[in-house]
């Protein structure tokens, strides 16, 4: 159940991010709301969780992303363990970390995205896509407690404990 409420989270926020971020978008940069979730949900949850939503978000990314198809999907899965691996070594209530490593991981996914792409011979604008990370570092600031009261398991638990 968990996943497919997973999978639903996912669809939404893929639909918003192509029908509305488009026009909040800056210098022709919008953020994604969706990677922004998969590294929010990679962070809090752990490495298994982030192999699941990265192949997600990834795969739901590719079916608009007409240069290349599966690009997404590999890179997404690996920048969301690297996103679990930064969350087993943070304080994960403080939203400052998750934000900064929102900006670098998004550079990173660009940039991986750039070089898988000119080796088929084909572009992306990678100024865009510093905007673009800029702008999702913002939304993940903004987002990132929200994600964390929704999905953090340890939290959970640690509420219900009486002494």
């Amino acid at each position: 159940m968990k996943k497919w409420i997973l999978i639903l989270i996912s669809l939404v926020l893929l639909i918003l991010d192509n029908s509305l971020m488009p026009f909040l978008s800056i210098k022709e940069a919008f953020p994604s709301l969706l990677f922004t979730f998969a590294v929010a949900y990679s962070i809090i949850n752990g490495r298994e969780e982030a192999v699941t939503i990265g192949v997600i978000s990834g795969f739901l990314q590719d079916i608009y992303f007409y240069n290349g198809f599966g690009v997404n999907s590999l890179i997404n899965m690996l920048i969301c363990l690297l996103a679990a691996i930064i969350g087993e070594n943070i304080y994960r209530e403080k939203k400052f970390i998750p934000t900064i490593s929102m900006f670098f991981l998004y550079l990173l996914k660009v940039f991986s995205i750039f070089l898988i792409l000119k080796v088929a011979k084909r572009t992306i604008n990678i100024e865009i896509g510093l905007y673009s990370s800029i702008y999702s570092s913002v939304i993940m600031f903004l987002g990132y407690n929200f994600v964390l009261r929704l999905y953090d398991k340890k939290n959970k638990k640690r509420s219900w404990r009486f002494k």
